[in-house]
């Protein structure tokens, strides 16, 4: 993944004060894997993808991360979070359709956003980038997942004051995210791993699935529209109250939100 180009934005300001590095240069991504399967080693299968942000978070200079699974429909699965705010993150850019982590699946390069709060990065996304500052992250920077051919997802880092990454930990960010890779191909020939890699991708599916479900029932209350429009009602309703795509989802499902006589 080192070898891709950058889909870089901001003025390449070095990385906040305070911030740590990584403590050991970091060799290559084989050596990343075996220390992450140390970490992983006797871990609950329902915790693995837990465990897996833990350590990965354990490894960068960062303040939290997330990872998500992309669909073949274009959206995102949630894997893992290492805190509410890293969470958040990806529930906006899946509710916007905008966002790092959603500009590094479509063009398969890290996607570097030193600060959110100002110049190129707030008006590259005008919608995300209020929300994410709103949410805890003055900075962003997405890894993809996977190779060229085939993209898994994402893995999201955040901090929470702006700054770019040095360039060192930018190559470990981009070895780590080769090595979560290898680890996430290996994990359905494991007897033990893809039963928590399934449940948590099943859980976190089901969030999507009330989504799709929501902008179904819209479609009936509002004759006329389609899935298409059903959805950006629900997420421009999500963005205008400050809540995210499934919280609003839910509340369709549930009859508390209905959308006819709604401007």
């Amino acid at each position: 993944m080192s070898t891709v180009p950058l889909d870089r934005a901001g003025d390449g300001r070095p990385r906040a004060r305070g911030d740590p590095g990584i403590q050991e240069p970091v060799r290559g991504p084989v050596e990343v894997v075996r220390i992450l399967v140390r970490a992983l080693d006797g871990v609950p299968a329902e915790q693995l993808p837990a465990r897996l942000c833990e350590a990965v978070l354990s490894l960068l200079p960062v303040s939290g991360l997330a990872m998500t699974m992309s669909g073949e429909d274009g959206g995102a699965t949630a894997l893992c979070a290492s805190d509410e705010t890293a969470g958040r993150l990806g529930e906006i850019q899946f509710g916007l359709g905008e966002g790092p982590g959603v500009r590094a699946v479509e063009v398969f390069a890290p996607v570097l956003a030193p600060d959110l709060a100002s110049g190129s990065d707030a008006h590259r996304w005008p919608l995300f980038a209020p929300r994410a500052v709103e949410a805890g992250a003055r900075a962003m920077f997405s890894m993809p997942l996977g190779t060229s051919g085939v993209v898994l997802g994402t893995m999201d880092l955040y901090r929470a004051a702006p700054g770019m990454l040095a360039a060192p930990d930018l190559r470990g960010a981009m070895l780590v995210a080769d090595a979560v890779t290898v680890l996430l191909a290996a994990f359905p020939h494991g007897p033990t791993p893809v039963e928590g890699l399934t449940a948590w991708l099943r859980d976190a599916e089901s969030h999507r699935t009330e989504v799709y479900e929501a902008a179904g029932m819209i479609m009936s209350q509002l004759r006329g529209v389609g899935p298409a429009e059903a959805l950006a009602l629900l997420r421009a309703r999500a963005f205008r109250e400050n809540r995210t795509a499934t919280e609003v989802a839910r509340d369709v499902i549930s009859r508390a939100t209905d959308f006819r006589g709604i401007d």
